[in-house]
């Protein structure tokens, strides 16, 4: 039944989904089929910081708006072998990680605007040079990681970027492959055949719409060390571009993911239960993600359109310190400036960004396209374990309604060999 809007209606499960979209398509994790078996299973997750009150509401089509300001989600990805087949012709790529044990291919914020429908993903490379929190003293950003306990990680980036973190999500390689057979697979077209000897990734086939499962779909993403086959020559070409050619082709995949997680399972439920199935075994959230919470996101950004979420990396500068090779972080250039303006609540995106395509740095890849697929699912399931974050510094003073801030563009353009643009092969 359409409303006086001329919009249908969106029923709770619709609007369940969507809200679990646009949270964990940039970043949380889903909520079970209903509030009450979605609280229920909340109340058993080991937590030990306050749970805001609920807001009153039927539950169903007359919510009450909640509140509707900016937030960031800080999104890490582990990069454990616990689920890569040993006998697949992929698992030479993933390497042998038992002896150090997981460690954090991706740091992320994504921050989500509900009153602009703005949403914008911020990288920050693991080896960025920081400050660690509390102390005088410089590390990598992913020294501070640890998936269960996120605070420092938290603190460290605060202190270092001045940008607050208000959620938490945690996913790893398992979950990205269980969650792309749970869609049946992305396709993406190739011009040229492809291969990446070292990931085990290959495409054989010239002019094709190729469809990528669990092992294989790691090894394209994962691919630095790229070649095409030109046809001109004969021979084998390398993308000489190397990381910037990866960043490119894993945004060009994430957005392929999302769309065909969110087609899959608005026309399919078994295919949205087996997704958030899939990522409920190793997805791990703060504990303030709440049906309400995703219900109320959904109703509020149900206009959002994806095509004007940003993709940016913090910038810096290679350097040696002693005898390790780190990023040093470029504070003063205007982008930089841009992105922490953006980030720290200070300015807003402003309006569709063309060419905002360089992805998460490394592995994010598969945080990205995991979180958006299992937004998706819907129905039949508890959600994923929790952890403790800190609590938000306290301010005295009101933050400037999102209708005086200032608006800023930010934009990054795609480098390597990346798929064309086949309306024929989308996902």
């Amino acid at each position: 039944m359409p409303d006086h809007s001329g919009h249908p209606r969106r029923t709770l499960r619709q609007r369940l989904l969507f809200g679990g979209n646009m949270v964990l398509a940039f970043a949380l994790v889903v909520s079970g089929c209903g509030m009450l078996y979605a609280n229920w299973k909340l109340s058993n997750r080991q937590v030990v910081t306050i749970e805001a009150a609920p807001a009153e509401g039927d539950g169903d089509l007359n919510l009450p708006e909640g509140d509707l300001s900016a937030r960031n989600y800080l999104i890490t990805g582990s990069d454990n072998d616990a689920c890569i087949d040993p006998d697949s012709p992929f698992a030479g790529g993933f390497g042998k990680r038992t002896s150090y044990g997981e460690r954090s291919d991706s740091i992320m914020i994504i921050r989500v605007n509900p009153k602009d429908n703005q949403a914008a993903i911020l990288s920050f490379p693991r080896d960025m040079w920081v400050t660690q929190a509390g102390s005088s003293r410089k590390g990598r950003i992913n020294s501070n990681f640890d998936k269960k306990n996120p605070n420092r990680l938290i603190r460290t980036i605060t202190q270092n970027f001045g940008i607050k973190i208000d959620h938490y999500v945690n996913v790893d390689f398992c979950t990205f492959k269980e969650v792309v057979d749970a869609v049946g697979g992305v396709r993406v077209p190739f011009t040229y055949k492809a291969r990446d000897r070292r990931t085990g990734f290959q495409v054989l086939r010239a002019r094709v719409c190729y469809t990528f499962q669990g092992d294989h779909a790691l090894a394209y993403v994962r691919s630095r060390h790229y070649r095409w086959f030109d046809p001109k020559t004969n021979k084998w070409t390398s993308d000489g571009t190397s990381d910037w050619g990866r960043i490119s082709r894993q945004q060009d995949f994430t957005k392929r993911m999302i769309k065909k997680a969110l087609d899959k399972s608005r026309t399919n439920p078994r295919v949205a239960t087996n997704i958030l199935n899939a990522a409920l075994r190793n997805v791990i959230t703060d504990d303030k993600v709440t049906p309400l919470l995703l219900l109320q996101l959904g109703q509020a950004m149900r206009n959002f359109d994806a095509d004007t979420m940003g993709s940016y990396t913090f910038p810096g500068t290679g350097q040696l310190v002693g005898k390790d090779a780190v990023i040093v972080p470029d504070f003063e250039g205007e982008v930089a400036k841009k992105i922490l303006a953006v980030f720290q609540g200070k300015a807003k995106l402003g309006g569709k960004v063309s060419g905002a395509s360089a992805a998460p740095a490394d592995d994010a890849v598969i945080v990205t396209t995991t979180l958006a697929a299992v937004a998706s699912a819907s129905a039949g399931a508890a959600l994923p374990s929790a952890t403790t974050m800190p609590a938000a510094p306290p301010t005295t003073a009101k933050p400037a309604p999102t209708t005086t801030l200032p608006q800023v563009a930010i934009e990054n353009n795609r480098r390597g060999v990346v798929p064309p643009d086949d309306p024929n092969c989308q996902y």
